[in-house]
């Protein structure tokens, strides 16, 4: 194993054990007398007077952030089982349809919301409670998020520490990167049939950007519901001729896995990534719903597919 290498191990360890002992890190004092005043993702002027005490973030994303932070939410969105406690809390619908009636009933004194899927209900969202928008777009976000999150919330302290290891980690993912040939790999979500084709401006695009991998729909024009994404046609990824492919199956409840799809179309099951078992489909939460905290465990899996050996 390189020095390289154990160096990254190390600064991992580092993320890991922040993220155990942030609760217990005592809150900062500089400003705990008085208001607060952030801008978030929105550019807006948030101002609290004094810390909140019944916080609920608007997606699984925010929820993971808070818990990292030390902050223990009082509702969440469906679906969530990571940190365990989190599946025990109230459910507030999901984060494309908030319960507004559900997150009222909790009496939130701070709504931590998605900019880019919740800033269309500003209006009515702040009818219940001071609202605070966040946005992570690709890692290189999550440190500044956490920062935000931790000074709105006076737990700044430990959001510092979470910040500061994260940056450490993300510059020696991309010095290890650099330092790679990479593979050239192909991102698809959502069905073959209705496929997305993921771009380095995507969460999980940036990573393997960082990583050393080169996208084949880099230079697309976007076409899609989210930014970062495009459409490529059957001709231009048989040419391209990716050496990976990365899946992450959304569509209908049960649709089949990607890869499982790829294995009776003879184009797809034609191209070399799946004729050498080099197609991956990917845990949804960890690369595309959940951009925050658990980027460390996502980008060493990644590392992992893209070269065949841990960082």
């Amino acid at each position: 194993m390189t020095r390289l290498k154990l160096v990254t191990r190390g600064i991992a360890g580092l993320v890991t054990l922040a993220l155990i002992l942030v609760v217990g890190v005592p809150l900062a004092g500089a400003q705990d007398g008085g208001a607060r005043t952030v801008v978030d993702a929105l550019g807006r002027n948030v101002t609290l007077d004094v810390p909140p005490q019944r916080v609920v973030g608007l997606s699984s994303s925010v929820t993971e952030m808070l818990y990292a932070i030390g902050v223990t939410p009082v509702g969440a969105t469906e679906g969530m089982t990571f940190p365990p406690e989190a599946a025990e809390l109230p459910t507030i619908g999901t984060g494309y349809q908030p319960d507004l009636e559900a997150l009222a009933a909790l009496e939130p004194d701070l709504i931590v919301a998605n900019a880019q899927l919740q800033a269309q209900i500003l209006d009515q969202l702040e009818a219940i409670a001071p609202v605070v928008y966040e946005l992570i777009l690709v890692p290189q976000d999550i440190p500044e998020t956490a920062r935000l999150l931790g000074e709105i919330t006076w737990h700044d302290t430990s959001a510092g520490y979470l910040a500061g290891a994260y940056e450490q980690f993300l510059a020696l993912a991309g010095t290890l990167g650099t330092a790679q040939d990479g593979p050239s790999i192909l991102i698809i979500v959502g069905t073959l049939d209705q496929p997305n084709y993921g771009k380095s401006e995507t969460y999980l695009g940036a990573m393997a950007a960082m990583l050393g991998a080169t996208n084949v729909a880099d230079g697309e024009e976007d076409a899609g519901p989210f930014p970062g994404y495009a459409q490529l046609s059957i001709e231009r990824i048989l040419e391209a001729d990716p050496d990976v492919i990365l899946t992450i199956t959304r569509g209908a409840p049960g649709a089949p896995p990607i890869p499982d799809t790829m294995a009776g179309d003879p184009v797809w099951s034609a191209l070399a990534a799946y004729e050498n078992g080099r197609v991956f489909e990917l845990d949804n939460r960890l690369f595309l719903e959940s951009p925050g905290p658990r980027f460390v465990d996502a980008v060493i899996q990644l590392y992992d597919i893209l070269y065949g050996e841990g960082m």
